[in-house]
């Protein structure tokens, strides 16, 4: 299995994460975006009244990202940003060896207007929190799972913020612990984790976000 990319921090595989997981050895943690429901992905538009769809890539069911989950050998957190159905099925049915720790929120100051004006729109997104069984530490003392920043127009139709994922890794994760994105898209988990002294793992699918992602590691160094 040979990397698209590497370099001292990060590596990078082109493909499908199903395919690739089972070569992949152990990691500290999995900070992801994993894609959301069909439901999610079909209301995602640009504009009011037939707009595009904003979101072209393939959804995932729920049994799909569970059993994904269950291939990855993971030691500590796992933590993703997720559609709210995924969020609720993962609190009841959570992967095996996996216990649902709790749901957060990344609240968004700016977020996209309801276009069609006949209900609320929708100002964040759940953040689903995982831990094996057992012992469990994180470096936000009695912070809430609660994280407020604004939502950007990135390289990717779902590209989450810099920001958000750097708090993430900061507060999950320690020095020189090796972090998995099996969904890593344009590469924010990646970028954050070299910024922060982590190491990183990223698997995606296609190829112009490999390319995206390396462009963006090639301009950052290790802390």
């Amino acid at each position: 299995m040979r990397p698209y990319y590497e370099d001292d921090a990060c590596t990078i595989y082109h493909g499908d994460c199903r395919e690739i997981l089972p070569g992949l050895p152990v990691v500290d943690h999995v900070i992801t975006d994993p894609p959301y429901s069909e439901r999610t992905h079909k209301g995602a538009r640009t504009g009011s009244g037939g707009g595009e769809l904003l979101i072209t890539f393939a959804h995932i069911e729920f049994d799909a990202l569970r059993s994904l989950l269950e291939s990855i050998r993971v030691s500590r957190w796992v933590v993703m940003t997720c559609d709210l159905a995924h969020a609720a099925q993962l609190m009841i049915c959570p992967p095996k060896s996996l216990e649902f720790i709790r749901l957060g929120v990344w609240v968004k100051p700016n977020p996209c207007p309801q276009f069609t004006g006949d209900r609320p729109g929708q100002g964040f997104e759940q953040v689903a929190i995982l831990h094996p069984s057992g012992k469990k530490r994180w470096n936000g003392g009695g912070y809430p799972a609660v994280w407020t920043c604004n939502k950007i127009s990135g390289r990717h139709p779902t590209e989450k913020p810099l920001e958000l994922y750097t708090r993430f890794i900061e507060q999950f994760t320690d020095k020189g612990d090796t972090i998995l994105d099996p969904f890593m898209g344009s590469g924010t988990t990646l970028e954050a984790a070299k910024l922060m002294g982590r190491r990183a793992i990223g698997i995606e699918l296609e190829e112009k976000y490999c390319e995206i992602a390396v462009r963006r590691l090639a301009q950052e160094v290790l802390c």
